[in-house]
């Protein structure tokens, strides 16, 4: 048996074009959102809990380490441009990429109220360890970066 732990802390990073992009312009201030998943930190560990399933194979080798993920929050909320800048194992990418591509809508950021396109990569850690009862493993988002179009 597999049990599964979810560790996620998602602590935004300011960016320096956010900084910068929210200076006044003709005397009115630039409110910058960033995109949030859809029921908020507590939804997505449930959504990752109950989706990620960690290959068997993967399992088998111990397979474990630190992914950095990316992809885009577009205007309507969609998550396209799924991509892995690092992956950890072939075994573990592909369900990492699968996860993400199949993440429901989120609420999509905003620039003085109109949405729009942000680019979120946050690293995702997966560990693994043995138990006398079988395989345990844990998934963890530990930190994200929002990058504004």
């Amino acid at each position: 048996m597999t049990l599964v732990v979810l560790f996620v802390s998602l602590v935004p990073n300011v960016l320096n074009a956010q900084n910068n992009a929210s200076q006044s312009q003709n005397s009115g201030e630039m409110v910058i959102t960033q995109p949030e998943f859809k029921g908020g930190m507590e939804a997505l560990y449930k959504y990752i809990l109950t989706n990620f399933e960690y290959p068997e194979e993967a399992a088998k080798r111990s397979i474990s380490g630190t992914a950095e993920v990316e992809f885009t929050v577009e205007k309507s909320g969609d998550v396209t441009n799924v991509g892995l800048l690092k992956g950890i194992h072939e075994l573990v990418d592909d369900q990492i990429i699968r996860l993400l591509q199949a993440m429901p809508r989120w609420t999509p950021a905003t620039r003085n109220g109109t949405p729009v396109r942000y680019k979120v990569s946050m690293p995702l850690t997966l560990k693994l360890s043995r138990n006398r009862n079988g395989a345990k493993s844990s998934t963890g988002l530990e930190e994200n970066v929002f990058d504004r179009y």
